[in-house]
């Protein structure tokens, strides 16, 4: 019998839970997915502990292609070396699962987001971290030019920008692109409002966001006849 480290407790116990609930009610969807995914949505969502897709979206195994980085950034498109991580999970969704959407969600408080602010202001955010997040520089250097916002609006506003700026980069990609031309590929974005449990759509023509209803209008209207 292996005997686990204290640290990782929490982490058998919650795997001891999922067999016997979640696990069992899905289980018929793991035997269908051992041989392989065929998900419609790619979603490139932040690290965050606290907006998890899969949850957000109430998604069952198999529905959701996702990659999670610190602040949910897309890097454009760069054919040199280097390892590119983000770039290799977009290719492989559009190219070989062929994905129909991809949604870029980023979310209120983001860590991410203010070391970007904070590079800005020339204070230190981590030897990596400070490379990564100047993937968002044009947004925050547009927010930060902005004199109708005031500092404590600029987190959120980069918040939402940083979403416009990773679809933006996505188009930099040919396969992107292409599969977007031929109308086989969405892209959408979205923010979740953490302490609020609520999503926030993007409108592609204006970049502004919408507060998604809680509920369907259209069930609701249903149960009141």
């Amino acid at each position: 019998m292996v005997d686990f480290a204290d640290d990782a407790q929490d982490l058998i116990a919650g795997y001891r839970r999922f067999r016997a609930s979640r696990y069992r009610e899905a289980k018929d969807i793991f035997h269908r997915l051992r041989d392989g995914q065929q998900p419609a949505t790619m979603i490139i969502a932040c690290a965050d502990s606290r907006a998890d897709p899969a949850m957000i979206f109430d998604a069952a195994p198999g529905e959701l292609f996702t990659i999670r980085n610190v602040a949910a950034l897309v890097p454009p498109y760069d054919n040199s070396g280097g390892l590119h991580g983000v770039s290799a999970a977009v290719e492989f969704a559009v190219t070989a699962l062929r994905v129909k959407q991809i949604l870029v969600m980023g979310h209120g408080g983001c860590g991410g987001i203010a070391a970007s602010l904070a590079a800005a202001a020339d204070r230190p955010v981590g030897q990596f971290i400070a490379p990564w997040v100047e993937i968002a520089s044009s947004a925050r250097d547009a927010v930060l030019k902005n004199p109708s916002l005031q500092p404590k609006d600029w987190q959120e506003a980069l918040e939402h920008g940083a979403v416009g700026q990773s679809l933006a980069n996505l188009m930099t990609f040919p396969f992107v692109r292409s599969a977007y031309e031929r109308g086989e590929l969405n892209l959408d974005g979205a923010w979740f409002s953490i302490g609020k449990g609520a999503l926030h759509w993007r409108n592609p023509d204006t970049g502004a966001f919408s507060l998604v209803a809680a509920e369907d209008p259209d069930t609701d209207r249903d149960n009141k006849l």
